[in-house]
């Protein structure tokens, strides 16, 4: 039985090795990540998502950071840990653990910035993307518009 248990536990650790070495490579590269958090029911998020992010996919910006999406039916569904990739469940726990996590809960289009495997900033909203974290992109990457 315990053998099972160890091969059952290593096997679900090498299933999680491509997603932890993607954020690895990543963090390695000096590139600082970008998860934008969202859901299908809210306006704002279908604003970011038909005007906003195909601005910034086109940006130099862009291919300097790594950008992931954690997108969701509803913004309940959001805080659930099994709607997030493996690799980026500890941004959830981090978040749902910190003030800012227990006073805006689900509130979305939400954006992370994670340097140096830690989160940096968080943001909410399409304005603050545009007046806050847009910015603070451009500077941690060097960039212009």
């Amino acid at each position: 039985m315990l053998k099972r248990r160890k091969l059952v536990a290593g096997g679900v650790m090498l299933a999680a090795l491509p997603s932890f070495a993607r954020v690895a490579s990543a963090q390695a590269a000096g590139k600082p990540i970008l998860i934008f958090a969202g859901d299908e029911t809210s306006e704002a998020c279908k604003v970011w998502r038909t005007q906003w992010e195909p601005l910034f996919k086109q940006a130099p910006v862009f291919q300097k950071v790594d950008y992931r999406v954690v997108f969701t039916r509803t913004p309940a569904l959001l805080m659930k840990p099994a709607n997030w990739p493996s690799d980026l469940r500890w941004v959830l726990d981090a978040f749902l653990m910190s003030q800012v996590g227990v006073e805006q809960g689900a509130e979305t289009p939400r954006f992370f910035l994670i340097q140096g495997g830690q989160i940096t900033m968080t943001a909410v909203g399409n304005n603050a993307w545009r007046d806050i974290m847009w910015p603070t992109l451009l500077d941690v990457t060097n960039s212009k518009p």
